[in-house]
């Protein structure tokens, strides 16, 4: 082979300002999908945060944590809780709703949000239509119990001090929830005017109930245990189906001849339109924590039951709970 030949060989293509285009618009479409692409589809690529719309300190706030932290854990980046209190929980929820609805702002609340329509009639807040339900996490039951002084030790006793026309037959209740159980107990039992003291808030109620100033007291166990195991507050009976495990020996209310259901539950909670791909991973993670052997010894010290469910279960509790509170709240509740 000569010289000419070799140079003919290797003379590279000269391609016209039209082939070229054809040929590098393909790569070059490809380039600008990559780089718009995201780093990561992966959910979560970023910290999550939990948003508590209570207080710090409280049975929400540590459930909460220990959830985070096991989310933490799977997910291999920061989930924050973060408190927002004030207005029984209204605040909080909003910020969550002000937020992107892509899954990285989660709302850890409880079943007293149902009552928003009726008792805070100017929230902009649907509880049953704007939120998607992850699962439930733990439920506990109402306490109805009364001060060592008063010398009651069942249900009936109490009923009976009431309906002797006793001055001193007074209960309080430290939210909308416990007032409007507590009212239909009263009715169902026979006493409708027994004396309701509202409380803002838990601590203040016990405080008068271990010191005799009330007669009883309508907490949730997880906010009163600490006084029932220190013999400061007599527990009568709980608004569960079956009997708390935190409190074996105290019969429910229908097993003391009440028909009344009082139960809080504590939820995971995200806005309506989260993605379903986010929806599924939050509901997986939820599944695994559910296993957390910390995580539940947790929802037991603070008097809870550890329940999970699904999505779709916990909609549908959550619509048919509405439906009950709703009937109730027409026939018991009056405005401040």
């Amino acid at each position: 082979m000569d010289a000419n030949d070799r140079c003919q060989r290797y003379t590279p293509t000269i391609h016209t300002p039209e082939t070229a285009l054809k040929i590098l618009a393909p790569i070059a479409l490809s380039l600008l999908a990559l780089t718009a692409a995201p780093a990561s589809a992966a959910y979560p690529d970023k910290p999550v945060t939990i948003i508590v719309p209570y207080p710090a300190g409280g049975g929400t706030d540590t459930v909460a944590r220990k959830l985070a932290r096991n989310f933490s854990q799977r997910w291999k980046t920061p989930v924050i809780v973060e408190n927002v209190p004030g207005a029984e929980g209204l605040l909080g929820s909003e910020r969550v709703l002000r937020a992107p609805a892509d899954g990285y702002t989660l709302l850890f609340q409880i079943s007293q949000m149902m009552l928003w329509k009726k008792t805070m009639p100017r929230a902009r807040v649907n509880a049953v239509e704007d939120f998607r339900y992850i699962s439930k996490i733990q439920t506990s039951p109402l306490a109805f119990g009364v001060s060592p002084k008063l010398g009651v030790k069942t249900l009936a006793d109490y009923v009976a001090l009431c309906k002797a026309g006793r001055a001193d037959c007074s209960w309080g209740s430290g939210s909308a929830y416990a007032q409007l159980i507590g009212k239909q107990l009263m009715d169902v039992a026979g006493i409708p005017n027994a004396i309701n003291i509202p409380y803002k808030g838990t601590a203040p109620m016990m405080t008068d109930v271990a010191g005799g100033h009330i007669a009883m007291a309508v907490p949730a166990v997880t906010s009163s245990l600490g006084q029932i195991q220190g013999g400061l507050f007599q527990l009568l009976a709980v608004g569960s189906d079956r009997r708390s495990s935190q409190v074996p020996d105290t019969p429910t209310l229908a097993e003391a001849g009440y028909d009344v259901h009082g139960e809080t539950w504590y939820g995971l909670l995200v806005a309506k339109q989260t993605p379903q791909p986010v929806v599924d991973e939050l509901s997986a993670a939820v599944r695994v924590a559910s296993q957390d052997a910390d995580l539940l010894a947790q929802i037991r010290h603070d008097g809870g039951e550890p329940v999970f469910s699904t999505p779709e279960d916990f909609a549908r509790d959550v619509t048919q709970e509405s439906q009950r509170l709703e009937s109730l709240l027409e026939k018991y509740w009056t405005a401040p």
